[in-house]
Formats: C-alpha cells, sequence, structure tokens
C-alpha cells in the first residue's frame, strides 16, 4: 500500500505536488479537483518508498546511452502521470567522474545517461598496439533524488528515502576489441518497409524490422531477461527505430548455421532449448550465443523455429574484425542477418 491506516496526508501539499505553479499549501483545496473534477482517493497520489539505490545497468558501454529510474514502490495509480512524470519534482545529477558521463535527458522518475569515448592509445611505452578492451574501465555515479516540488516537508514526505540522494555506481565499459550486441560489418539487415540495408550503412532514425511480442518486459527494467514465451503465435512483426549507432572491433564472433547468422559472443537472442533434451522445457528466452547448443532453435522473421545445426567460433588475434552496434526503440529488438536479437545491456562485467 503506498499508505497506512492513521497516516496523515495533507490535502494542500497535494495539491502543491500536481500544481507546478503553487508554491504554498494552506489554500483551501478539493479533491476532485486534483484529477480534473474526478473523483479519486488521496492514496491514488502517494508511493511507500523511491527504493534504497538509482535502478539501472551497472555496466554502460562507452558511446550508449543508458535509462536510469527511481525505483518508487507501491505507487498509487495516479502518481505518476500527475507527480511522478514532472521534473519539477526531481533532481538528477553526475558525481564521481562526472567528465565521461552526461545526462542527455529527464522525465521525472527517469533519465538518460550518455557515456563519453574512452581512448585506448598507449603512451609513454613505445607500444603501437592500443590497449585491449576492459582495460581502461571507469566507474562513474549517477544521482537522483525525489520531493515533492523540491520540499522536504511534501505531499509524500512519509515514503522512505524521500527527499534523500540516491545512488548508483556505474562502470564506463572501454568496448575497443570486445565490444557486446555487435553484427560483423556486411549484415544485412531487414528494414521496415520491405528492403535490406548493410548494418553499417544504417542512420539514426531508420526504421527496421522488429518483433512485438506481448508479455515482452522493456529493458530499462532490470528483470526483462527473466521474460519466456510459450509459443511465437501471438508475436507480430512490427517497427523500431534506430537510436544509436557504434562501430566498434572485435577479435571473434560467431558464425551460427555456417553463415545464416555473424554475431559477438555477447549478444542476447530469442533461443529454445532442444527438445530431445529438455522436452519439458520448451520456452523461449534470451541467452547469450555461446551458452546455446545445437540442435535448439532459433526464430526468424516470420515467426518460425530454425534449427541450430553448428556454431562457430571465429577468432582473429592480429587482424581482428570490424563490428557494428546498434540501439532501437521503443521495441528493443530486431532481426540480424537471419534472427531476432535483442539491444544491448548489461549488469555483469562482460570482461
Amino acid at each position: 500500500m503506498a499508505t497506512t491506516a492513521n497516516q496523515d496526508l495533507s490535502l494542500g501539499k497535494l495539491r502543491r505536488a500536481v500544481s507546478s505553479s503553487v508554491t504554498g499549501y494552506t489554500t483551501e483545496f478539493s479533491m476532485s479537483n486534483a484529477n480534473g473534477g474526478n473523483e479519486v482517493s488521496m492514496s491514488d497520489f502517494s508511493i511507500s518508498s523511491c527504493g534504497s539505490n538509482v535502478a539501472g545497468y551497472a555496466y554502460l558501454w562507452e558511446q550508449t546511452t543508458e535509462g536510469y529510474y527511481i525505483d518508487v514502490q507501491n505507487a498509487g495509480n495516479l502518481w505518476i502521470s500527475h507527480i511522478g512524470a514532472d521534473d519539477a519534482h526531481f533532481t538528477w545529477a553526475k558525481g564521481w567522474a562526472d567528465s565521461v558521463i552526461e545526462i542527455t535527458a529527464t522525465a521525472g522518475y527517469s533519465a538518460s545517461f550518455a557515456a563519453k569515448a574512452i581512448s585506448n592509445a598507449r603512451t609513454g611505452d613505445g607500444s603501437e598496439n592500443p590497449f585491449a578492451a576492459g582495460s581502461n574501465n571507469i566507474v562513474a555515479v549517477i544521482t537522483g533524488s525525489y520531493s515533492d516540488d523540491r520540499q522536504s516537508d511534501g505531499y509524500t514526505d512519509h515514503a522512505t528515502n524521500y527527499n534523500t540522494n540516491l545512488f548508483k555506481s556505474i562502470t564506463i565499459v572501454d568496448s575497443y576489441g570486445g565490444s557486446p550486441s555487435c553484427l560483423l560489418e556486411g549484415t544485412p539487415i531487414d528494414m521496415a518497409d520491405g528492403t535490406s540495408k548493410k548494418v553499417e550503412d544504417l542512420q539514426v532514425g531508420d526504421w527496421v524490422l522488429s518483433m512485438n511480442m506481448p508479455g515482452q518486459i522493456d529493458e530499462d527494467e532490470s528483470d526483462w531477461r527473466q521474460c519466456r514465451f510459450e509459443d511465437s503465435d501471438d508475436f507480430t512483426q512490427h517497427s523500431a527505430s534506430v537510436q544509436d549507432i557504434n562501430f566498434d572491433f572485435s577479435y571473434n564472433y560467431w558464425n551460427i548455421n555456417n553463415g545464416q547468422e555473424l554475431i559477438t559472443a555477447e549478444h542476447e537472442m530469442l533461443y529454445r532449448p532442444p527438445a530431445d533434451l529438455y522436452p519439458t522445457d520448451q520456452l523461449w528466452g534470451w541467452l547469450y550465443v555461446p551458452n546455446m547448443l545445437v540442435g535448439g532453435s532459433l526464430m526468424d522473421k516470420n515467426g518460425n523455429a530454425v534449427e541450430i545445426t553448428s556454431l562457430e567460433n571465429v577468432l582473429d588475434q592480429d587482424d581482428g574484425f570490424e563490428v557494428v552496434q546498434i540501439d532501437v526503440e521503443p521495441l528493443d529488438v530486431y532481426f540480424g542477418k537471419t534472427f531476432l536479437v535483442h539491444n544491448k545491456g548489461s549488469d555483469s562485467d562482460p570482461f
């Protein structure tokens, strides 16, 4: 519950919270005015807690953007629309190592942070070879806080960690030589209009073919990897907009089914385990390529299960391979050369 029995709530403070132009809380105010004249209860605008930390991925790849949010608990059904979406009640900031991270957008209780580029150049040791991926990771800290109209005595000041700076430690990943979620240059990407483009020719704003999957949790939620799907009957082709493109370099990739997909190891794909080995577990879910088994299945653009007949890890420690990483929204999935794949994102150290 957002409120408990015998809890004191101020109608005047509710007026201040839902009306950005109001600074005091002693003026007469009716409950219905808080929701355009419709009947409401005071708990509709309340929360029980702001959580203990800013929520979001612990690892942020250089030159990419991720969303972070105040992890409010037990929000009333009008809290987000009337209070939570208003920047006037929230303060976002970057702290430690703020030179490598920046705030790109705020939307009330959520904000987007972008990691800047990390240099791989060696200086002073005479070597011409750059540092390997993961060598120059940098830890940064972001903060977020919630208080109604930025007042310590707000309508929801009963909530745990109200008017308190919440922190999130983020490792900015130096991805050169080991970027996750990447496709090899030359990979054809199906566009929403039925045409095809090489992944390196995509532009921000392009619309690619995607899949609408009822029940799939947005990648901003930490448990999206736990989603499971019985079958693809309810899946429908959709479109997603390219929001970010990064060019990188990798020393190895995985060749699936003799060229049906060429993809780096940390890329999660929609996968179903082999029926002969796991007869009671025939659900679709997200899995990294190295954890897949021959005999399992991947999903093509028509929603069909395609059996994995071969998995080959291709390695070149000398010259390596050029790879491209893209991020799409609002759906977080798109099709590589053949199969459905997911955007980047990590809560564990990729190296």
